[in-house]
Formats: C-alpha cells, sequence, structure tokens
C-alpha cells in the first residue's frame, strides 16, 4: 500500500496547479509545451496571425529593395543648345550621355515628329560614354525622344530614355553671358524699353568651342570683357548680324573692323556704337555698376524668326524636293537599232540556212526559242548594266556675304535592294530626312560612332539627308552700284540663269558663259512687269530678255530653294541678286569611295540698301507681335496680328530725308484700300494711322505722318535703324507692304 500511494500522490501533485514541489522534476518538454498553450491563449489567435503577416511582408519587401537595390541601371542624359535654347533655323546638337551598370551593346534611337534616326552605342560596363547627335531645325518646339534599346531587345522597351524641349526665345530677349555672371541677376529684372518684352539672360558655361564655331545664333546679345581676338566664327556671327556688347578696353583687343557709328543716344552714359559688317557692337566703360533702365535702353529685340514677307512661289518645296527635281538624262543606246536587226539576221536566215545545211530543219523548235532566250537574257543584262541603279541629286541654296553660309538637300533614289554606307565631310552638320509624300520607300539611317550612315535600302527605295554647312568659294561674282547690278561668271560652267530681285519686281537673265559679264539696271528691276511671284517672271518673259531652252521645272526648284533660304533666316532682306549653276558635290563617301553628286546650287547676294547710293528703299523687318497674337500660337506670315514694331536698315549718314510708302513699290499689289473708314463718332487723327516712330533722343514712341517726309535727325539712328510701330485696327494694308524709301524712288 505504501509505494501506490506514494505514487498517487505525485500524479496528484502534478495535476494541480500550485502543488508543493517534490523530490522529481517534470520533462523539459512538457514545460515548454505547457509555457506555450499558456501564452497563446493569452495574446490571442488574431494578434499572433497579425503578426506573422508583418513579419512576411517585412521579409518581401526587404527582398524586393535587395532585388532593387543589385539590378542594374542604365541612365541616359541629353543636353543641347544653349541651356535648352537653340536657333529655330539651325539643326540641334544634343548630346546624349549613356550611363550603365553593365556592358551594354545596342542602339540610341532618336524620334522627333515622324523621323527615326538610329546610333550604334556600345558602354563599357560601369562606365559611362557620350554620343553626338544632330536632329533638324525645331518645328513647333516638338519635344524630341531619345530612348536606349539593347541589341536583340524589344524596340517598345527601352532599357532608358529621355526627352529633349527645344526652347526658342519668341517672347523674350535672349542675351548669353560670358564670363560675367554677375549680370545675370541684373538682366534677369529688365525689360526692354522699346518692347516690353523681358530680358533672358543665359550663362555660357565652356563656351570657347562655341564661341570657334560661332554657334550663337539663337542669341539676340552676346555679352562678354574677354580682352583678347575674337574667334573666327564669333566675327563670322558678328559680321553676319550679330550683336555684342563688351567693354572699351576689351574692344581694342579683339581685332575688329569696326566703323564708329558714334554714342548711343538716349542715354545718360557715354557708350560707343559701333557696325561690324551687318552687326553691332556695344562698348562700355564697364560691364557692371549700370542701372536697370541702362540695359533697358541698350536692349532692343531683333529680327522675328522666319520669313516674313510673301514667298516668292506658294507651297514652297523643301531642299530635297528641289533636289528631286532636277532632271537627269535617260542613257542612250545608239547600237540598238543595228544589233536588233543582227539578232533578226541570226535567228531568222542564218539558223535556217546552218540547220538546212546539216539537214536538220526540224530541229528548227529549239534552236529559234533558245536564240530568243539568250537573246531575251543578253539584252536584259546589257540594257540593265548601262542604267545608273541608283540615282544622286542635290539641291543646294548658298548665300554669300559676312557670315556666307550653305544648305544642301541630297537624295538617293536605287532601283535594287542594297545596303549603302554614306559618310560626309566634317564641315558639315547632316541630319536625315523623310518625306511621306515621295513616292517609293523610304529609308532611315542606323549611325556609327564614326560617321558612318547606312541604309538599308529596298528595291524602289530612296534615303535622303539635309545637310548645314559653311559657304564654298564662289567663282561667280556679283557687283553692285548707283547704276545697278553686274554679274561676273569667273568659273569653268555656264550660269543657267541669273537675275535680281528687289521685292516685289524680279528682272531676269538668260545663260552666262564662262567668263561673261552682264548688268542689270536699278531703273530695269523698277519698271519690270513681272509680278512679285517667283514663276511669273519666268512664265512672262515678254518684259525681259529672251531666255531660250528653258526647263520648265527650274523656276519652281529655284524659287523652292530662294523660299528655304528666306524662312530659314539664311536671307533676312527682300533685295538680291541670283545665279543658278549645275553643281556637283564631290566630298561624300559611298562605301568608301568618293561619289559625284549633280545637281543645281542656287548663290545669293544680298543688296544691303547703302549699295543703291541716294536712292533706294528699305522693307520691313519685324521685331515684335502684340502678345495676343504670339500666345495663339499662329504659323506663317503673321498676316493677323494687331500691333507691329518694325525695323528698317537706312544708309548710314543719309543726306536726304524719308519717307513711308504703303503697300510697298508695287501700285497694284496693294488690293486694299489705304485706310478703314472711321466708324460713327471715332476720332481719327490726320495722317497718323496708327503710325508711331521711336525717337532715339526721347527714347520712347512718337506719332508720325505719313504723307510728310520723317525728321531723319531724330527717328533715324546713327546705324541706320528706323523703330516704327503700327497698330492695324485702323489700317487697310498689311504693314509688311509698308516702305521706307528716300531720294527718288517712288
Amino acid at each position: 500500500m505504501g509505494p501506490s500511494k506514494a505514487h498517487g500522490s505525485w500524479h496528484a501533485a502534478m495535476g494541480r496547479p500550485g502543488a508543493p514541489a517534490t523530490g522529481h522534476r517534470a520533462p523539459v518538454s512538457l514545460k515548454f509545451r505547457s509555457y506555450m498553450s499558456w501564452k497563446v491563449f493569452r495574446v490571442g489567435l488574431g494578434r499572433l496571425i497579425f503578426g506573422m503577416v508583418a513579419v512576411a511582408l517585412l521579409l518581401w519587401g526587404g527582398g524586393i529593395a535587395l532585388a532593387q537595390e543589385e539590378r542594374p541601371e542604365v541612365r541616359l542624359v541629353v543636353e543641347g543648345g544653349l541651356d535648352g535654347w537653340v536657333d529655330p533655323h539651325w539643326p540641334i546638337k544634343l548630346e546624349a550621355r549613356i550611363e550603365t551598370d553593365i556592358l551594354l551593346v545596342g542602339e540610341l534611337q532618336v524620334v522627333q515628329g515622324q523621323e527615326l534616326a538610329r546610333l550604334e552605342v556600345e558602354v563599357p560596363a560601369g562606365g559611362a560614354r557620350a554620343y553626338e547627335v544632330v536632329v533638324a531645325p525645331p518645328v513647333d518646339q516638338r519635344v524630341i525622344l531619345l530612348r536606349v534599346i539593347p541589341e536583340g531587345g524589344d524596340q517598345e522597351a527601352p532599357v532608358a530614355s529621355a526627352f529633349f524641349r527645344p526652347r526658342v526665345a519668341a517672347k523674350e530677349i535672349l542675351v548669353g553671358l560670358v564670363g560675367v555672371p554677375r549680370l545675370e541677376q541684373v538682366l534677369g529684372e529688365v525689360r526692354s524699353a522699346v518692347s516690353g518684352e523681358p530680358i533672358t539672360p543665359v550663362r555660357m558655361e565652356n563656351a570657347s568651342e562655341r564661341l570657334e564655331r560661332g554657334e550663337l545664333h539663337q542669341l539676340s546679345y552676346l555679352v562678354m570683357d574677354q580682352p583678347r581676338p575674337l574667334a573666327a566664327g564669333t566675327i563670322s556671327w558678328l559680321r553676319g548680324g550679330g550683336r555684342l556688347v563688351t567693354t572699351t578696353a576689351a574692344l581694342e583687343m579683339m581685332g575688329l573692323d569696326a566703323v564708329w557709328w558714334g554714342n548711343f543716344p538716349g542715354v545718360d552714359a557715354e557708350i560707343g556704337w559701333y557696325g561690324v559688317g551687318e552687326g553691332e557692337v556695344l562698348a562700355l566703360d564697364a560691364l557692371s555698376g549700370h542701372p536697370a533702365r541702362l540695359w533697358a535702353s541698350l536692349l532692343r529685340p531683333a529680327q522675328l524668326s522666319g520669313s516674313q514677307q510673301i514667298p516668292l512661289i506658294e507651297e514652297p518645296m523643301s531642299l530635297t524636293q528641289a533636289a528631286l527635281s532636277v532632271e537627269n538624262e535617260t542613257p542612250g543606246y545608239p547600237w540598238l537599232p543595228l544589233v536588233v536587226v543582227v539578232y533578226s539576221v541570226v535567228v531568222g536566215p542564218i539558223n535556217l540556212w546552218i540547220l538546212r545545211r546539216r539537214r536538220k530543219l526540224e530541229w528548227a523548235w529549239i534552236t529559234i526559242p533558245a536564240l530568243g532566250l539568250v537573246g531575251v537574257v543578253a539584252f536584259a543584262i546589257v540594257g540593265t548594266g548601262g542604267v545608273n541603279r541608283t540615282f544622286w541629286s542635290h539641291g543646294t541654296v548658298q548665300v554669300s556675304g559676312p557670315d556666307p553660309q550653305a544648305r544642301t538637300g541630297m537624295v538617293a533614289a536605287t532601283s535594287r535592294a542594297r545596303t549603302m554606307e554614306i559618310s560626309f565631310s566634317p564641315e558639315w552638320d547632316v541630319y536625315p530626312e523623310n518625306l511621306a509624300n515621295i513616292a517609293g520607300d523610304s529609308a532611315q539611317p542606323t549611325i556609327t560612332r564614326s560617321g558612318v550612315y547606312e541604309y538599308d535600302l529596298p528595291s524602289l527605295g530612296w534615303l535622303s539627308v539635309n545637310a548645314f554647312r559653311r559657304a564654298e568659294p564662289v567663282e561667280v561674282k556679283a557687283a553692285f552700284g548707283g547704276q545697278g547690278v553686274e554679274m561676273t561668271n569667273g568659273s569653268s560652267g555656264p550660269v543657267v540663269m541669273w537675275g535680281v530681285h528687289a521685292y516685289p519686281r524680279v528682272a531676269v537673265r538668260g545663260a552666262l558663259e564662262p567668263g561673261a559679264t552682264g548688268s542689270i539696271s536699278w531703273q530695269e528691276v523698277l519698271t519690270s512687269t513681272s509680278r512679285w511671284q517667283f514663276h511669273d517672271a519666268f512664265w512672262g518673259m515678254d518684259a525681259q530678255d529672251t531666255v531660250e531652252n528653258l526647263s520648265e521645272h527650274w523656276p519652281i526648284v529655284i524659287g523652292s530653294l530662294v523660299n528655304v533660304a528666306r524662312e530659314s533666316g539664311m536671307v533676312d532682306v527682300p533685295s538680291f541678286a541670283f545665279a543658278v549653276t549645275e553643281h556637283s558635290i564631290s566630298d561624300v563617301m559611298v562605301d568608301g569611295h568618293t561619289q559625284e553628286v549633280p545637281g543645281l546650287k542656287l548663290d545669293l547676294y544680298p543688296i544691303s540698301v547703302d549699295r543703291m547710293g541716294e536712292t533706294g528703299w528699305a522693307h520691313a523687318r519685324p521685331v515684335w507681335l502684340d502678345e495676343a497674337f504670339r500666345a495663339g500660337g499662329f504659323e506663317g506670315a503673321p498676316v493677323f496680328a494687331e500691333l507691329w514694331i518694325l525695323s528698317y536698315r537706312l544708309p548710314t549718314g543719309l543726306s536726304v530725308p524719308p519717307r513711308l510708302v504703303l503697300g510697298g513699290l508695287d501700285p497694284g499689289f496693294v488690293g486694299l484700300d489705304r485706310a478703314v473708314a472711321p466708324f460713327d463718332g471715332e476720332e481719327v487723327v490726320d495722317g497718323t494711322e496708327g503710325w508711331e516712330a521711336w525717337d532715339w533722343v526721347a527714347a520712347e514712341f512718337v506719332p508720325v505722318d505719313i504723307d510728310r517726309e520723317m525728321d531723319a535727325a531724330r527717328i533715324v539712328a546713327p546705324s541706320g535703324e528706323v523703330l516704327l510701330r503700327v497698330s492695324t485696327a485702323r489700317l487697310g494694308v498689311s504693314p509688311l507692304t509698308a516702305v521706307m524709301t528716300w531720294g527718288d524712288a517712288p
């Protein structure tokens, strides 16, 4: 009984909480299960599940973060222009910098509207590489998309992409700053006293290469204090119409052939005003310490982007379309009739004579078809071998002057599928072009790092590129005098045609042989019966010298090239002489060999007003339009604007008073009444019709009477510039037709 009782007491003690301990201890596993059961029931099952879910989410999120941290990345950074500011007329140079954690081999795609260009890229792991790509001038400030596609990757799944939105100065005056960062804040708070436009300063970092090449066309002014000779490109930009603000000490060291115009009027400080070609220089004692009102008086709006004159022909074509319009001769085969006769004799009499001699006339069923097949193959080989399987052509417009420029549209069309590699001279800024309205399949290039454009041309396919470059030496010379224009052909080939265009008149001459000289008088231009449209000057040749053997397409091609020059800002004057030559381009390499590209070149020689002596006329150059019009985003000639500021350039030191002529030089061109009838009760100021002139002495606009001669002492600056403001609400004609004349001009 003893042992049994003791055993029962141990079991009772273990089953009862708080039982006194005995000499025996419970197993560890049993105690742990008892403890966990007590804890679980105390915490609750819901809290336990919540904790487990939280821990799982934490572990999953950490894995994601770790995976993202370990995933290789490709980064793309794009820069262009001056802090994004570009010239609307020039191609845009973009620098695309690719940084990657892994080895990247693929292509950089550049999408601009309907254009697509490809650039081969290769970046080592953990490295970076910069690529330069040239794209077309901006259209409506359209965004340019760049994306990196790895080799063999999905075209719609780039590993990196970036956007570049070009900015064009349309509502501000863009001023580039070199070495004068302290002016950035001062100029950023200034508005022009002439137009009220804000000044937008842009600091030019590392500007040496840009100054050397003269890539400053997006600027209205360049402000810098560097007492050393200017780079050749900067001088060319300045002579072509640029504006430079510097110090007197720096100007003496720049080596410029400047003409002294006098002190800048209407300001309290003595500021030298100089002319350099078509450009100007303002020289101050120092560039800092001047009040805002001084800068407001000095900085004036420049000419608006694009040509504002009526185009020479309607619906102007591009350079590429002009190139496609050039005629090419079909290869001739003078021996073809003899070959046909010989073939007929061989297939007929000779074949039958041989078979009769061999007494095998029944073989004629075999020999005649066989000889026919051989003849067809032979004709096919000879015929296709005599045809140029790749057609090349170009249309080029070149402008002489202090800032000579040339622009070329080049096309190649092939009758068979082929792969072609093209490279260009380093002086060319080339970008591909795609014209959807031309029949055939156009090809977009793949560009290698060495600057080679590779095209995979399909059968009946074509390619097109545009190139901007400095002009070549011109062997056809134009001389201007008080009597007219004299053209001399110093080249080895003939001038197809030449003439003078003094808006809205055109006088045309025919071919000019090598070494020959021709002339056209100003009087002949003014009395020409040709209309303002360029092609009318060719179709109505009765009033001009008879021009024989004119190809009918040439007037359209020439007019298109002129429109390209004017709309792209190459020519901002409405009067110029021109000469057309058949010109071959020889600095293009195709598949490693020099390619001669035939085509037409149009040389333009701007006629400045100081070349016309004491008689002449100057046309309006719009420099400002009302804010409401510009905010509307209209394209083309801004004929619907209600408030204008127009600039005219007269000869310096003009001795005769100027006058304003509405409707230009062609009375039949106006097409509208001189003024709109006044409304009931409306007060009309006689003679003014809303015209005001900038008084350079008083630094304000004052009303002018357009029926009288103007006071040149106050409204004509020492530079010859005249600024007129007009409201078109009371004007019956477009202010673009208002011409300033002097002397005996009508």
